[in-house]
Formats: structure tokens, sequence, C-alpha cells
């Protein structure tokens, strides 16, 4: 997930030594419906491929299960810029479907709905607070250890973008930026508005 339109992700979160512990707890204790996302529970990925306006960039993306297994997490950030956000999927008993919420460090946040398929996930959320973009609809595909994700964008006057992806491939350790320093990051708030203008490069 996941990155600014890719499902991908906000909320507290404990220190990583207890965010690790949690998770072993919640993975013996998981709530059937949330064994769909068995295969991103923790794993660190790092993901390249191209942003909405073709520029290429790296996302960094943690996912573990949280509240005892009934929902999974995942907080991102672009390596080498100050973008990123955290999204919560869980399982909507009444609705019988899953749902998610995903914060950003811009200011705008959406709402989406994801299903299950064979190959991996598909959603579609709604976006609120960005100047441009309504609507984004992703796609998620495990093949092996890889995870390719493809996004379009709605914008206001209805025009869809080409679809853009990233491929991820899981991550060593000290590659990423833990936990604890992504929130220190994630409490600067960003100037950064516009989806052509977020993705950070390396100098």
């Amino acid at each position: 997930m996941v990155r600014a339109f890719f499902l991908l992700m906000s909320v507290l979160l404990a220190p990583i030594g207890m965010a690790f512990a949690a998770d072993e707890k919640a993975s013996a204790n998981l709530y059937e419906p949330m064994r769909a996302f068995e295969p991103l529970d923790g794993r660190l990925l790092r993901g390249e491929g191209t942003g909405p306006n073709g520029e290429p960039i790296v996302d960094i993306a943690m996912w573990e299960m949280i509240l005892g297994g009934r929902a999974i997490q995942s907080t991102h950030r672009l390596e080498c810029g100050d973008y990123g956000g955290r999204t919560i999927f869980f399982y909507d008993e009444g609705a019988k479907k899953y749902v998610f919420h995903y914060f950003t460090t811009t200011g705008f946040h959406t709402v989406g709905e994801i299903e299950p398929t064979e190959t991996g996930f598909v959603a579609i959320e709604k976006v609120e607070g960005h100047p441009k973009i309504v609507e984004v609809r992703s796609e998620m595909v495990f093949d092996d250890d890889i995870v390719r994700v493809v996004s379009t964008h709605m914008d206001k006057e209805g025009h869809v973008s080409e679809g853009d992806g990233l491929v991820y491939r899981d991550a060593e350790l000290d590659s990423i930026l833990l936990l604890d320093e992504a929130d220190a990051l994630f409490g600067k708030r960003s100037d950064v508005l516009d989806a052509h203008e977020r993705f950070g490069k390396c100098d």
C-alpha cells in the first residue's frame, strides 16, 4: 500500500518494540476475515515505480496486524521526501465488507472499500480535502515475493489518469525509516498539496 494514493495510510502508534510484540500476539489470535491480509502482515516493503506525474519514486511501507488481529495497519513514507501516511483496514461486520481509512501528512484523507481477489486486492477510495483528486482505484497483486500496485486517479473534472504503479520487495530493517522516527516526521505537517509536487528525490 501502499503512498499518497495507493490505499495506502495514519493513527497513533506504539514504539516499535511494542508494535512487534503486539504483532506476534495478533497473529496468534487473528480474526478470521483478516486472514486475507496475512501475506502483508509483518512485512517491511520498498517499492519502486512511477507516481501520477510519471516521475520515478521510491516508497517505504510497513504492514502489521493491530487491535488483536481485528485490523491491519500500513505506515508509509516516500524515500528522500517528507510525504507519508497511515492506513487502517478492517472488516465491517454489519456491511459484510472490508473498509479502510487513509490519513496523510498533507491534510487530505480517504475512505475506501477493498475486496480480496484470487491474486491480491482491488480497492476504490474517495478522496477528501485534496485540491484536485477525488477518487482513486487501485489493484494490488501478489507475485511470489513481489507485491505490485497499480492505481488510477480521477480529478474533479472527471478525467482519469493513466495507471501508475510500484513494485514492492522486502526491505532490510536498517534501510527504512523506523516507525517511531516516522511519527516524528509525520508530526511535521507538509505544505505539499499537489501529487505532482510531493515526490521527494535523493541528492
